[in-house]
C-alpha cells in the first residue's frame, strides 16, 4: 500500500459556517470545517479505528470534517462536506493532529442524488480511496446499522474541533462523547418541520452540555464503541445559537440508506 505522511497544523484551520435558515424558533446551522466534541473526553489511539479526519479542496476554499472507515475502499460522510470537492485528503489511524499522520487521496465522490443543500435532505456521501486501507488495531472498518434507530439509545459521537463557540480553532486530539437519542416529535419543537424522516436528534443533556460543536459535520455515532460497534448516524447540524446553548443537535440515519450505500459501493 502507497502511504502518504503528512504533518498536519489544524490550529492554522479557521471554521467556516453556513447557516441554514430555517424559518422557525431555533434555526438549523451546519459548519463545513472543522469540529469538536463539546465538553466530551480525549480519545485514546485505536479507540475509535474506523474515525477519519476529511480534508476537503474545493474551487475556492478547504474544509475539514469528519468520517467513517466503511471498507478498504469507502468512507461514509455526509454530502455537505463534500459536494462540489476537488480532492479529499483522508487522514487516518491517528488521535493527535500534532503528529505525524498516514493520509491517503480520494478524488471520487458519490453524494446522494437527491441531497438538498438548503434543507439538509439525503445529507450523506461515499468518498472512494484512491488506495485501499490495509487494517491494522488503529485502522478498521465499522460495521453500518441495518436497524432503524430508536429514542431512548445511549450513542458515542467522535470528532476534533473547536473547543466551543467562541473558539474558532480546531483542537489537538480527537475527542468523545455520550448522547442520548431523543424523538424526533421532541427535537421538531425546536426545529418545526426542519426535522426529516431521515434524520435522528441528540439531547445535549444537563449543564455542562454535551454534543457536537460548529463544525463537526460527517462526526460518527456509533452504538456499543467498545463491544460491538455499529454506525449509526452522521452529524449535520447544531442549533444556529451555537452548541453551548443545550439545543439538540442532528444527524442522518444510517439505517435510512443501508440499501442505497450497498448499491454505490457495494458494503
Amino acid at each position: 500500500m502507497l502511504q502518504y505522511m503528512f504533518y498536519f497544523s489544524f490550529y492554522a484551520l479557521l471554521v467556516e459556517s453556513s447557516p441554514l435558515q430555517s424559518g422557525v424558533s431555533q434555526n438549523i446551522a451546519f459548519h463545513e470545517a472543522n469540529g469538536r466534541i463539546l465538553n466530551g473526553e480525549n480519545a485514546t489511539l485505536g479507540q475509535f479505528p474506523w474515525n477519519v479526519g476529511l480534508l476537503t479542496t474545493q474551487t475556492d476554499s478547504a474544509t475539514w470534517c469528519g468520517g467513517a472507515i466503511i471498507s478498504e475502499d469507502w468512507v461514509l460522510t455526509v454530502a455537505h462536506c463534500v459536494d462540489r470537492a476537488v480532492i479529499t485528503y483522508v487522514y487516518v489511524g491517528a488521535v493527535d493532529t500534532s503528529l505525524l499522520a498516514e493520509m491517503v487521496f480520494a478524488d471520487v465522490f458519490i453524494v446522494h442524488e437527491d441531497y438538498n443543500a438548503t434543507t439538509l435532505a439525503n445529507d450523506i456521501a461515499l468518498v472512494q480511496l484512491r488506495i485501499g486501507l490495509v487494517f491494522s488495531d488503529i485502522i478498521a472498518p465499522v460495521a453500518l446499522a441495518s436497524n432503524p434507530l430508536e429514542a431512548g439509545v445511549d450513542i458515542t459521537v467522535s470528532g476534533w474541533g473547536q473547543s466551543s463557540d467562541d473558539d474558532f480553532l480546531s483542537v489537538q486530539f480527537l475527542r468523545f462523547a455520550a448522547l442520548t437519542t431523543i424523538e424526533n416529535s421532541e427535537c421538531s419543537q425546536i426545529y418545526r418541520d426542519a426535522i426529516l424522516d431521515e434524520m435522528v436528534c441528540t439531547s445535549a443533556g444537563t449543564d455542562p452540555f454535551k454534543g457536537p460543536c460548529p463544525g463537526d459535520s460527517g462526526a460518527p455515532a456509533v452504538i456499543n464503541p467498545e463491544s460491538d460497534p455499529v454506525l449509526v448516524a452522521l452529524t449535520i447540524f447544531i442549533s444556529d445559537t451555537g452548541c453551548e446553548m443545550g439545543h439538540p443537535a442532528g444527524y442522518t440515519r444510517v439505517d435510512y440508506y443501508r440499501d442505497w450505500i450497498k448499491e454505490n459501493s457495494g458494503v
